[in-house]
């Protein structure tokens, strides 16, 4: 009858053993597990930064690109009204004389 209580209570102690083991075990997982998921969210974070700038840098490119586009097409039209104007100068001028000399 001992030997069946020796038993017995061997088999409670291995068994507080192994729950105790598993419970660290669990313990460890958990912490591995969370210290991974930010990890995860800290890298999805850089990441989307990093996409962030990249478009803003390629918007403020296409932006500038336009910008100088529309310049380019208002100096190429201001000088073909310049040009188209050239011809009227001298009645233009003869005008503003007559004007300011009363004649």
């Amino acid at each position: 009858m001992n030997d069946v209580i020796g038993t017995i209570l061997e088999a409670e102690a291995r068994a507080e053993e192994i729950v105790r083991a598993g419970e660290q075990e669990a313990g460890r997982i958990l912490a591995e597990g969370e210290a991974a998921a930010e990890q995860i969210a800290a890298d999805a974070q850089a990441r989307l930064l990093a996409e962030q700038e990249s478009r803003l840098a390629a918007a403020d490119d296409a932006a500038l690109s336009r910008y100088m586009q529309i310049c380019a097409e208002g100096a190429a039209r201001a000088e073909t009204l310049r040009a188209s104007c050239e011809d009227m100068l001298p009645q233009a001028a003869d005008m503003v004389v007559r004007k300011v000399f009363g004649e």
